[in-house]
């Protein structure tokens, strides 16, 4: 008796992971259609180098400092510190392959020099340079403002930067 119990049990085992492994493809098949895409193929050399990003950010001056924290292909970041506090996270990201990023600036109504500007939340304001790069700057204290994000944007080499291609 206990030989044809231990079968059965089996048989159910077997049977319970034959069919949990038989759904997961189709679940995965759902989820992968589901999902709308963002981005469109782009050749990785389309991309511009996170260096030559690097070479746009504002130079810190006075009680300021800016320390890079990240480059990669297609964005650069950096930090902007004021008495050892950190403030802002600043950021230039190449759009080519999110081009859906430049969305929230065709209604835009502000400008910084000729570049749309958009504010991202409520910590964050960016512009689109060339209608290819997002340069923003976040706040990461609530003491820094949007008007000082706008000033930080400023200072950004904008011009340098729509002539990268």
């Amino acid at each position: 008796m206990k030989k044809i119990l231990f079968l059965v049990v089996l048989v159910v085992i077997g049977w319970v992971i034959y069919r949990s492994m038989g759904d997961k493809p189709k679940e995965i098949a759902k989820t992968e259609s589901a999902v709308p895409a963002t981005t469109h193929p782009v050749h990785r050399e389309e991309v511009t180098a996170g260096a030559k990003l690097n070479s746009v950010f504002p130079k810190a001056e006075g009680e300021y400092k800016l320390t890079f924290t990240q480059e990669k292909t297609g964005f650069a970041e950096a930090d902007l510190f004021k008495g050892g506090a950190k403030l802002a996270a600043m950021t230039v990201s190449d759009t080519e392959a999110t081009p859906t990023a430049r969305d929230k600036f065709k209604t835009s109504t502000k400008k910084i020099g000729e570049y749309p500007m958009a504010a991202n939340g409520s910590m964050g304001t960016a512009v689109l340079v060339a209608n290819r790069y997002q340069v923003q700057v976040r706040s990461l204290a609530p003491a820094f403002t949007s008007a000082e994000r706008e000033a930080w944007l400023e200072k950004f080499k904008l011009a340098k930067l729509a002539e990268i291609k």
